[in-house]
């Protein structure tokens, strides 16, 4: 499994009602038949209520595609313009992307 994620700076305007409300449901309807099957968004803050100092992102999106030439061809998308269009309705910023796999961890016994 590949995940895609996009991580937004904190310091920087983003309105998370539209990120929620329009951007994800957008994405995931363009990324959808790109193999995206299961979608994160976690807020940076509760690293700071936990003491662990102040985070570099304010909210970080995490979109696990079953396979990297999936993520791959949805990046290459005829839609894909559209995604990357619609981030400056919610964030006057440019955020920081990392591609990767996810792994499992052998058994432990």
């Amino acid at each position: 499994m590949t995940v895609l994620r996009v991580c937004y700076k904190h310091g920087v305007r983003f309105d998370e009602g539209y990120f929620v409300s329009k951007h994800l449901p957008l994405a995931a309807g363009i990324l959808g038949p790109y193999g995206m099957k299961r979608v994160e968004s976690r807020d940076g803050e509760g690293e700071r209520e936990r003491g662990w100092g102040k985070p570099p992102y304010q909210v970080i999106f995490s979109g696990y595609f079953e396979s990297a030439a999936g993520l791959q061809n949805a990046m290459q998308g005829p839609r894909m313009g559209e995604v990357i269009g619609d981030i400056r309705k919610y964030y006057d910023g440019t955020p920081d992307i990392m591609i990767g796999e996810v792994v499992a961890l052998p058994a432990q016994g």
